[in-house]
């Protein structure tokens, strides 16, 4: 192992960077130099704030690329980590050409660091700036064919006016209701396949535009999404294809969420849905093919051919429902490996018919290959005016078309075949009658797939605000697979004892929620948070943000809660995620009760959010197969499947939720955590350990405002408030 110029692997604590003097090539620039060279520059701007561990963090990152090693590192909230990961990125392309891809979980935070971040970190440097490029997944690019074909009126409104081509551009540009947008959007979204270079536009596609500037860049920007995808393409071809090209160093941000698009990439479904994306995707075959077939003379049999497979596949879909009648709502097919689907927590859970979902998966799988024999035989002997030669263009046009098709089938055929710790299931998702159900395959278990697909073969830097436990990487290590020469946790940037303040409630002033659910006294549990919610926004005069782990509970305590008219509180409904969130920055005075999407990567700084309550500690519950297969592997191990996974879990999505509050060294506001078994469980204090350090306790909600300076009201509630949302 080659050596890194700082300390070795050990305990994750923060010791300041110190670097070795390397022999470097003189008439090539040194990548380090040209790091403490850019934080010079960025010292001077107006406002800037320097942080010596936001420059800690790029040199050490710097090294990592310039050694070809691989770093985790924990960098909190308010440090600067796009700044920390794009500086050294773009110094290693200066000095050494160094290709680097620079990943985070959403396009938004994409999107952020490609509008306002990159185009800062490259003014830090008077060098010729390096090629830099965005990449993101294609269904969220327009397509020109679609705009043309279904909504030619968005040519001069949205096409001619856009920088990348993509669905954010176009929420911003066209002016239409969310459902229209929404609508509209998916009539002109890049389909999950097409003609590629035979397209007429395929020179000025947006995505593939994108792709061609991806693969010369220097420094990439893109998500989580297309890392996997580009791995998966890799391990699929070989290495003769990719979506990103040889780059040299990879930088996950938001590393926490990573396993969340490890786990969808690697999945497969045999649905009704999957089954109608591969009806359209027939019919762009055929129309793609069509103009040759007629100069062949030739279309009456080509779509013949198509129309043979539509019929099949609309066979196979009334299979599903015929399938679909008899299953339970959800049922084990398979599950790998066999110690675990031997185990008895996975033979006491519904067993679904293995026979009835091989025939259907493999009856899938055929019709596909018949297709593809059935097109390779068509094509045979066209030719056009004076003898041309029309198989070879042909065979261009459904070269990508052929791979989804060959992909799709490869799915259905490994369906029942689980490997390494994964399952099989039939998913009924939308209740007991309706007769929707699809097959489902899932890893589990990724650490293994990711570490051959990625880990051994890029180094890389994981970093998030909130990737260890304890003070330490093993639960991240452990999970995704990722072990590293270096590992180190920076010092948050915040002062939380004066900045923030921590309310528990009395004890007894909630029920146990675990007890509550047992005892059939839900009704005064949710009573119990409703009064208690209402008092902390009361309190903090609005501005607060509800976290909760169930619609349900965060409906019932929504219809019991009453407040102010001034004091209105936003509901996150099932769409329009985004637009509530932007109602609840606008409105200083509001509240917003959230799920999942609102404990990761929100950010609502300043006034508007002065209080985050944690409504529960988010425990996950074996219910679903993959759940309940992850627990019997655990076991398997010796390992005990609670504090092995679920309370690593839970304090991982508390510490996110937490972090929602202090975004900027001049915000101020209260953590309120309303959940009993903090006080009542030995875990209680494993979970308070993991929130930041300093901050004063109370048990009164207008005495934790007050030690920050923060006036709510006092008038007692009215009525319950208005909680219309998107």
């Amino acid at each position: 192992m080659r050596t890194i110029p700082f300390e070795p692997v050990g305990p994750a604590v923060h010791t300041p960077y110190h670097s070795k003097k390397l022999v470097h090539n003189p008439c090539v620039p040194d990548a380090r130099a040209l790091i403490e060279s850019a934080f010079e520059c960025l010292s001077a701007k107006p406002g800037f704030v320097a942080r010596e561990d936001q420059q800690q963090l790029a040199m050490l990152i710097g090294d990592c690329i310039e050694s070809g090693q691989r770093g985790l590192f924990e960098a909190p909230t308010g440090l600067g980590k796009s700044l920390a990961a794009l500086i050294p990125a773009i110094a290693n392309a200066i000095a050494s050409g160094k290709r680097t891809v620079i990943a985070t979980y959403t396009n938004v935070l994409s999107e952020q660091y490609w509008r306002q971040d990159l185009p800062l970190a490259l003014s830090l440097f008077t060098d010729e700036p390096p090629r830099c490029s965005f990449l993101i997944g294609r269904q969220r690019y327009a397509c020109r064919v679609g705009v043309e074909e279904n909504a030619p009126e968005l040519m001069e409104a949205f096409v001619s006016k856009v920088q990348l081509g993509i669905e954010t551009e176009f929420r911003k540009l066209i002016n239409r209701k969310p459902r229209e947008l929404a609508h509209a959007w998916m009539q002109i979204a890049t389909p999950p396949v097409c003609p590629a270079r035979l397209c007429p536009e395929y020179d000025k596609c947006f995505y593939y535009r994108a792709r061609r500037q991806a693969e010369s860049a220097r420094v990439l920007i893109t998500n989580h999404s297309v890392v996997m995808q580009d791995a998966i393409l890799r391990r699929a071809s070989h290495g003769d294809s990719s979506l990103l090209g040889d780059y040299d160093f990879l930088v996950i941000d938001e590393g926490h969420d990573f396993a969340n698009a490890a786990q969808a990439a690697l999945e497969f479904e045999l649905s009704e849905n999957r089954l109608g994306v591969l009806l359209g995707v027939s019919n762009k075959l055929e129309q793609a093919v069509l103009p040759m077939a007629s100069e062949a003379g030739a279309a009456r049999e080509w779509m013949e051919t198509c129309e043979s497979f539509r019929v099949a596949v609309g066979r196979c879909v009334t299979d599903l429902k015929a399938y679909a009648l008899g299953a339970r709502r959800t049922g084990l097919l398979a599950a790998s490996p066999p110690e675990v689907w031997d185990s008895p927590q996975v033979r006491s859970y519904e067993q679904e018919s293995r026979e009835g979902a091989q025939l259907l998966a493999t009856s899938v799988a055929q019709e596909i290959e018949a297709f593809l024999k059935g097109i390779r035989s068509a094509l045979k002997g066209w030719k056009g005016e004076e003898g041309k030669e029309l198989a070879g263009d042909a065979r261009e046009a459904i070269r990508s078309y052929e791979l989804y098709l060959r992909e799709f089938g490869w799915g259905c055929e490994a369906l029942l075949k689980p490997q390494g710790v994964s399952v099989s299931y039939a998913n009924r998702a939308f209740g007991i009658d309706d007769g929707h159900t699809s097959l489902r395959y899932d890893t589990v278990g990724i650490a293994e797939p990711l570490k051959e697909m990625l880990w051994d073969e890029k180094p890389f830097a994981c970093m998030s605000a909130t990737l260890a436990l304890d003070g330490d990487f093993g639960f991240f290590k452990r999970t995704l697979g990722a072990e590293a020469d270096f590992e180190e946790v920076l010092p948050s940037p915040f002062d939380f004892h004066e900045q923030a303040a921590l309310y528990l409630p009395p004890i007894g002033a909630i029920p146990d929620p675990s007890q509550a659910r047992k005892d059939g006294m839900e009704d005064v549990y949710y009573g119990a948070l409703a009064k208690e919610i209402g008092a902390l926004i009361r309190a903090a005069g609005g501005r607060t943000l509800a976290l909760f782990h169930s619609r349900k509970e965060m409906e019932a305590v929504f219809e019991r809660i009453s407040l102010p008219e001034e004091l209105p509180v936003y509901v996150q409904r099932k769409t329009g995620v985004a637009a509530v969130g932007e109602r609840f920055r606008e409105n200083v005075c509001a509240s917003l009760f959230a799920l999942r999407s609102f404990w990761t990567g929100f950010d609502a700084p300043g006034e508007t959010l002065s209080c985050v309550i944690l409504v529960r500690v988010p425990f996950e519950v074996p219910v679903d197969p993959p759940q309940v297969v992850r627990q019997a592997w655990l076991l398997t191990q010796g390992l005990d499947p609670f504090s092995a996974h679920s309370l690593p879990l839970a304090k991982m999505i508390m510490r996110q939720g937490a972090g929602r509050l202090i975004r900027r060294s001049d915000d101020r506001g209260v953590i309120a955590i309303l959940d009993p078994r903090l006080r009542s469980k030995r875990y209680g204090e494993e979970i308070l350990r993991n929130l930041p350090e300093d901050m004063r306790t109370f048990n009164v909600p207008v005495e934790a405002f007050a030690s920050l300076g923060i006036d709510g009201i006092e008038s007692p509630p009215s009525h319950r408030s208005d909680g219309e949302g998107e």
